[in-house]
């Protein structure tokens, strides 16, 4: 079999594993400005619900918060952190890819459930 070089740690981030942060984040990674009501229909969340996961990424320095009206704009540090975690995904599901080919080109079974 083929060595695992799983990405470190370091290169997924803890923050941006939980989904409804990850599409904050790709919902503001042009860096712009936008309203708190846009995220929040396009991701279908209660007000509630969205106040804690912007309140995780902007105590973390991934996001700028604007009051009245309430807007949202992703930090360069955001912005970083987002595309490297994007690539450590990518490398993990390319890793995952292959290994499924290779046990089941290894072992070949009759056809899936």
């Amino acid at each position: 079999m083929t060595p695992i070089s799983p990405p470190s740690r370091t290169d997924l981030d803890a923050l941006l594993l939980q989904p409804v942060r990850l599409f904050i984040a790709c919902l503001l990674a042009d860096t712009s400005w936008r309203s708190q009501l846009t995220v929040q229909r396009a991701l279908r969340l209660p007000t509630p619900d969205l106040d804690l996961h912007i309140e995780f990424l902007r105590a973390a320095g991934y996001l700028q918060c604007r009051a009245e009206p309430r807007e949202l704009c992703l930090t360069p540090l955001g912005l970083k952190r987002l595309l490297e975690h994007i690539g450590a995904l990518k490398t993990v599901a390319a890793t995952a890819g292959a290994l499924v080919a290779e046990v089941r080109a290894a072992f070949p079974t009759e056809s899936p459930l």
